[in-house]
């Protein structure tokens, strides 16, 4: 719903564009005339109208068979067709005469495994409940089988040969234990067909089933090390640990790691629920993970586990719904004969957007998490006269404690940039064993000239601007470093204004790359060159505001560069692009690099913090990857000839991150490019976006 109807993509098991279509050709019309999808249509408009969305539904057979939904229906609360999706199909009823309701023996055909949340029942009298699922990239994949009534088995198969007939050789893995205990079933899977298997062993036995799966090779960066990437990693359990998170009713469990260095009693309490839901700790390992205690008491009332002796090891405690959505709060606490404080930590797993990422970026909690504080720095009084952006970022409070990117290189690879602008000069980068305007490499680093940064156009020894039109990196130099100098012009009405950048200490690195007149292959070779000399020349942030146009090949050369940057320790930060307006998808090349973890993607938000339009989404193709949303509309900053100007896009919310980043290094130097974007993502700011 957030991103595929939009990508035209069709739901596996239940939407059919084509049959929608035919059958109602009024909105055939509007499709054609590119207004909308048919998806988007039957989202917004026709399941409210009773509007079938394939031959998988026939409201009168649905009606006709189940007397008491039609009594609802007839209430006009809501319509056939919405029944069946939000409930009816969940329920196992008939939605045609060719769908009777699921027998125990039937198999539930999931498509491609996402995340699930499904009750049902099995019995020793029929075959066992199964379950299949497909998986299309690698991924860690969670199988957790809770609220049972009786004792149960559970199977994972692996259809190698594609009869879709199980026999024992494909059993792949299987938890059989005894007793009502719940069942984990935690694996890396290939691509493939799966099945599941639940088997009762007594008497009929109900339970709840929750899947959940992550792609591997595009997830964000896990700095445990551990395979498994929905943790969030509370480190070594010293003291008790206090948290607060929400919880909704179709996502998965909220996984917490963490681990112990000797034998300890450790006590878990689940508390402040508005809703039902589970408590489990598990026992980590490199294979598998095993559920060591639950607490799955009905309702709203408070879940407890305690522990009389846990041994050093690897831990998870996982938070699952069962109905609704609730806040709650959760507190670890060791048994220790010494006496520690209590850490309160505001650290719930980041969720990502296909359309905002993790959402946007915050300084003051990105600061507040390197210098290892458990709470964000609380917001200040803006010192900047009419400047939202560093408001919204929460850039003053992180100012507040003394960092201001003082020592830290910003590289900005783009147009050239005004050397001569009074909120500029001062904080260029210096290369100090050059003699400028000599026509001699005296620093022997085989650039002549390069005093404050290099040319990859022209090829001289200056970055500034070629024309008067040129002022976009001048524009992105001010957003990152543009100097704390006082008021710097006046609006109408007479009211002040105040450029002032992100990290305004910080130093500036002018790279010439890009120019109206290039080829393709003109502008990839100049960026890859300006990344490899830029890094070779001391830059510690790369802002890439730019990108290849829809329709031009991907720039591989481009990543190469990328590569070679964060081999040696150099952050890079994208503009997600500039096309969302023309329904792209992704962010544009090299931005997209951000899925092989090569840095950081960013997209725009206006100061109400919605989405921009023309703002390229993270996508859904990928999974979880570094994307972040920062100010991109109605930024004004610095422009040549000692002017300020007000600019919208992508290329203005990058430049917030990379003041953002430089803000961060300040704080501790030894960052590595991981840790900075695992720490920008999970302190980002989901809650306040809108699309």
């Amino acid at each position: 719903i957030d991103a595929g109807q939009f990508e035209n993509r069709d739901p596996i098991t239940e939407f059919f564009t084509d049959i929608y279509l035919d059958r109602n050709p009024d909105i055939a019309t509007a499709v054609t005339a590119d207004l909308l999808t048919a998806y988007e249509h039957f989202v917004k408009s026709g399941q409210e109208e009773g509007r079938s969305p394939g031959p998988n539904f026939d409201a009168t057979f649905y009606l006709t068979h189940h007397p008491d939904v039609a009594a609802f229906v007839r209430t006009g609360q809501i319509s056939a067709v919405e029944h069946y999706l939000l409930l009816g199909a969940s329920e196992g009823r008939a939605a045609t005469e060719h769908n009777s309701p699921l027998a125990l023996n039937e198999t539930l055909e999931l498509g491609i495994l996402g995340t699930r949340n499904l009750t049902g029942a099995t019995s020793p009298e029929t075959s066992p409940q199964q379950y299949r699922f497909r998986v299309d990239s690698p991924s860690q994949v969670s199988l957790l089988l809770s609220r049972l009534s009786d004792e149960i088995e559970v199977t994972l198969y692996q259809d190698h040969n594609g009869n879709r007939v199980l026999d024992f050789t494909e059993a792949i893995a299987a938890n059989t234990e005894p007793g009502t205990r719940a069942k984990l079933l935690n694996r890396v899977l290939n691509p493939g067909d799966y099945s599941l298997a639940i088997a009762a062993q007594n008497e009929e036995t109900s339970y709840h089933l929750s899947l959940a799966t992550l792609p591997l090779s595009n997830s964000y960066p896990n700095l445990t090390g551990n395979r498994e990437l929905y943790p969030q990693n509370l480190g070594s359990l010293s003291s008790d640990i206090l948290l607060s998170n929400s919880l909704e009713p179709n996502n998965a469990a909220d996984i917490y790691q963490f681990t112990l260095d000797t034998t300890t009693p450790v006590q878990i309490e689940l508390n402040g629920l508005t809703t039902d839901v589970d408590l489990f700790l598990i026992q980590d390992s490199p294979e598998t993970a095993q559920i060591l205690a639950e607490s799955t008491t009905p309702g709203n009332q408070p879940e407890t586990i305690t522990q009389s002796a846990l041994e050093p090891g690897t831990y998870s405690v996982w938070v699952k719904p069962v109905e609704g959505e609730t806040q709650y709060h959760l507190s670890l606490s060791p048994d220790n004969s010494t006496e520690s404080e209590t850490r309160t930590l505001d650290l719930p797993p980041p969720m990502f957007n296909p359309q905002f990422g993790f959402g946007l970026v915050d300084a003051g909690a990105a600061v507040a998490r390197v210098l290892g504080e458990p709470t964000p720095f609380p917001q200040v009084t803006n010192p900047i006269t009419n400047n939202y952006a560093l408001d919204a970022i929460n850039a003053p409070a992180v100012w507040n404690r003394g960092y201001t990117g003082e020592g830290i290189v910003v590289a900005v690879l783009d147009t050239g940039i005004d050397l001569t602008h009074r909120d500029l000069q001062g904080n260029f980068w210096v290369n100090v064993g050059e003699i400028p305007g000599n026509g001699v490499d005296n620093d022997g680093n085989g650039f002549i000239d390069d005093f404050h940064g290099y040319d990859f156009v022209d090829g001289d020894g200056n970055p500034s601007f070629s024309h008067s039109t040129e002022r976009h990196a001048t524009h992105l130099a001010g957003i990152i470093g543009a100097q704390r100098n006082g008021i710097d012009g006046t609006l109408p009405g007479g009211f002040g204004f105040d450029v002032t950048g992100v990290a305004y200490n910080a130093t500036l690195m002018p790279v010439r790359v890009l120019d109206d007149r290039q080829s393709f292959d003109q502008f990839e070779i100049a960026v890859a060159n300006g990344i490899r000399y830029a890094v070779e020349n001391g830059a510690q942030i790369l802002n890439l505001s730019l990108g290849n146009l829809p329709g031009e090949p991907p720039t591989e050369r481009i990543a190469e560069a990328l590569r070679f940057a964060r081999d040696r320790g150099v952050v890079a930060v994208f503009a997600s692009g500039n096309e969302g307006s023309a329904r792209a998808t992704q962010p544009a090349d090299p931005a997209i690099r951000a899925t092989e973890g090569l840095g950081i993607a960013v997209g725009a938000v206006d100061r109400d913090r919605r989405v921009a339009p023309f703002s390229n989404p993270a996508g859904s193709a990928f999974g979880p990857y570094n994307f972040v949303v920062a100010p991109g509309v109605g930024i004004r900053s610095t422009t040549p000839n000692q002017n300020y100007f007000t600019l919208d896009g992508t290329s203005m919310a990058a430049p917030y991150v990379s003041g953002v980043v430089a803000l961060m290094l300040q704080a501790n130097p030894n960052l590595t490019p991981a840790q900075v974007e695992r720490i920008l993502i999970e302190t980002a700011n989901p809650s306040s976006i809108w699309v």
